[in-house]
């Protein structure tokens, strides 16, 4: 069993004038013991109007594998840049709350509510409305997506 962060449902937050947010304690739960008090943050890089988070764990793995990748692969440097030089590492107050920096709240729009999404290691945090878009189209195409994974036997099957 592993002891990495696993982030499920969708919690809504409020954003105070200052642009704190607190991170729902379902979230804040998973992110007991870390190295980091506090969450990793980027604008996402799917495409979405969204922001990609998660503890520091994580980011630690993924520097690991670039650790471990060729380091003169023509993209290489580019991709650890593009990745870790966009994490803001926001560090949680005495009430769980995070301060979102204002570029972040740009680029996903988020004024006065913040949508937390989980997505397993990571959480998306979003714009209500959008996070509610985002979820109906992918709804609609994860009966295909998941038709396509292989996923292990249950119950004695196979």
């Amino acid at each position: 069993m592993s002891n990495e962060p696993l982030f499920l449902g969708r919690l809504d937050s409020k954003v105070d004038r200052k642009g704190r947010v607190s991170v729902p304690a379902r979230f804040r739960n998973q992110l007991v013991g870390q190295s980091f008090q506090g969450i990793a943050v980027f604008p996402s890089v799917d495409g979405t109007v969204s922001l990609t988070a998660s503890g520091m764990s994580t980011f630690e793995k993924y520097r690991d594998r670039f650790l471990s990748a060729d380091p003169f692969a023509p993209t290489y440097s580019e991709a650890r840049e593009a990745l870790f030089g966009s994490v803001e590492p926001l560090p949680f107050d005495g009430e769980g709350r995070v301060l979102l920096p204002e570029d972040l709240r740009a680029h996903a729009g988020i004024t006065t509510h913040a949508t937390f999404v989980g997505a397993g290691e990571l959480f998306k945090v979003w714009e209500p409305e959008a996070a509610a878009a985002a979820q109906r189209a992918v709804r609609e195409k994860s009966p295909e997506e998941f038709s396509r994974m292989k996923m292990p036997p249950q119950g004695g099957e196979g």
